[in-house]
């Protein structure tokens, strides 16, 4: 079974950045160059800096991801960045309207930490699609550099009985602490649910996602290049 834990997130300071719809941005492989160029306009801290750090002509490869780790350690020190005080999951809805119709349709999940294992007999963590060396080696300069997660891996998990659906539910009918509309006119919310125990919210959304297989949705890719991170560490201590 997969092994799943609350964690304690880096999130934007509001108090920082102001309207946290200029610092966000989409995942990094939907992102053309215009749109990269229209985000780092958009705000000094956005997003895009650390997942899609953008390479100057001449300069070595690597330095990219090094920026990427050199604005990440600023934006800890200054503020814009910090860390949760106590370990919780987080869980973000998602409200949109379906092209080409007026049919509007809302998503729920949460965010945790999930133990890595390597795909195989056995493995609690199943995938869906083959993974191209490209993406790969980008996302593991990326994370060697950082030593972060900069998006996130998505996961599906069976929820027979609608205990998770019922948690998720409960919990997003208080208001947020995130409240966003990106471009496309997504609306974004994020709870904070901390860690309280055996029977909280956040063991009983961790229980239903552990009570079987996960199934990767998207972010094969990252996922990947976790575990060759996470091998390579052990190796090396």
């Amino acid at each position: 079974m997969p092994e799943i834990r609350p964690f304690r997130a880096l999130r934007y300071d509001p108090e920082t950045v102001g309207d946290a719809g200029q610092v966000m941005a989409p995942p990094y492989d939907v992102i053309g160059e215009d749109l990269h160029r229209a985000l780092l306009a958009r705000h000094p801290r956005n997003a895009v800096r650390l997942d899609l750090p953008a390479g100057e002509p001449g300069e070595d490869p690597d330095e990219r991801y090094r920026r990427a780790a050199r604005t990440l350690t600023a934006w800890r020190s200054d503020g814009t960045l910090r860390k949760d005080p106590r370990p919780s999951v987080y869980v973000y809805q998602q409200t949109y309207r379906v092209p080409g119709t007026g049919v509007e349709r809302t998503q729920r999940g949460f965010f945790a930490r999930l133990r890595i294992e390597p795909f195989g007999s056995g493995s609690s963590v199943l995938p869906h699609e083959r993974t191209l060396s490209g993406p790969k080696e980008d996302r593991y300069r990326l994370l060697r550099a950082t030593g972060i997660n900069t998006s996130p891996v998505v996961g599906l998990y069976e929820d027979a009985t609608g205990t998770a659906a019922a948690a998720l539910a409960a919990i997003t009918a208080d208001g947020p602490v995130t409240d966003i509309t990106d471009d496309d006119g997504v609306r974004h919310r994020l709870w904070v649910v901390a860690d309280e125990g055996e029977g909280s919210p956040a063991r009983v959304l961790i229980a239903a996602a552990a009570a079987g297989p996960v199934f990767i949705a998207d972010g094969h890719h990252r996922y990947e290049t976790a575990v060759r991170y996470r091998d390579e560490r052990r190796t090396a201590s």
